[in-house]
């Protein structure tokens, strides 16, 4: 699929400039290319903390034009999370614009009927990809079969921490049941936890027969990416345990302790999802 554009999306109508900004730590990017232009500024995105709404047009299509936002909001409060308190009200997007890439932050939380909405109008793409992840513990065989409607679906799910264990487990059984088997599983690393702990789920994920994907916690007020080190940890190890992870198509083969290269401030670059 489209790769995601990593920085600050800008464009203008008439005179105004309008930025999109989608973490924090490119704020004072933004706050650059507002004061260089002559004319009105608008600020707005993820990284500004600002809520969204479920709008037609949205600067979505100038992040990736194959994503869309059925819903907007999360019910669950984690601590971790930037959701709640920039989007505190889940809500349900009467008009939704179609696109193959899907990214509401807890689609499963919707009602049934709007669930079958979002089906029957992603079902005209070949692939479709539901790249936030889906609530392992809201996952259910009804959701499971809606999913088969589809003609190839990638499930996400998120191992964030080690009591989901149990949830994330049975909601990867129940899909491959049904025969989506195209799945991927997010890890949360960096919070709450140590580098054995993060390495053990992370293994784990390998021993269902999938490749985890590492998220580096970033602190919600972050104003550099990768600055926050958590306690326990290093960041020549938060570095090269997100690198081996992200990249174990390549890298599998080779045994994790034996793994030593530092990568480049490039080579961890966890908003830059992979769809392959």
């Amino acid at each position: 699929m489209n790769q995601w554009r990593k920085g600050i999306a800008s464009w203008k109508v008439g005179n105004t400039l309008y930025l999109s900004v989608p973490f924090t730590w490119l704020m004072a990017n933004a706050e650059e290319m507002a004061a260089q232009h002559k004319g009105k500024v608008l600020i707005g995105g993820p990284g500004t903390g600002q809520p969204s709404e479920c709008r037609d047009f949205s600067p979505l299509l100038f992040h990736n034009p194959l994503a869309t936002f059925t819903t907007r909001g999360c019910p669950n409060k984690c601590e971790f999370c930037a959701v709640p308190k920039i989007e505190p009200n889940f809500v349900e997007c009467k008009h939704f614009r179609p696109a193959p890439l899907v990214c509401d932050n807890n689609l499963l939380a919707c009602r049934k009927k709007h669930f079958e909405r979002v089906i029957d109008a992603i079902n005209i793409f070949p692939v479709i990809d539901f790249n936030q992840g889906l609530d392992a513990r809201l996952f259910t065989e009804w959701h499971a079969k809606k999913l088969t409607e589809l003609h190839h679906v990638k499930v996400r799910f998120a191992l964030d921490f080690d009591g989901q264990v149990y949830r994330v487990y049975s909601a990867v059984e129940l899909a491959r049941y049904y025969g989506l088997t195209d799945i991927g599983i997010y890890c949360l690393i960096g919070y709450n936890d140590s580098p054995a702990s993060a390495r053990a789920r992370l293994e784990l994920v390998r021993s269902w027969g999938i490749r985890p994907v590492p998220m580096r916690y970033q602190p919600l007020d972050a104003v550099k990416k990768n600055a926050y080190i958590a306690p326990g940890w290093t960041d020549m190890e938060l570095r090269k345990m997100v690198n081996y992870y992200y990249h174990l198509r390549w890298y599998e083969h080779i045994p994790y302790e034996e793994f030593n290269r530092y990568p480049s401030s490039d080579d961890d670059d966890e908003e830059q999802r992979l769809f392959a």
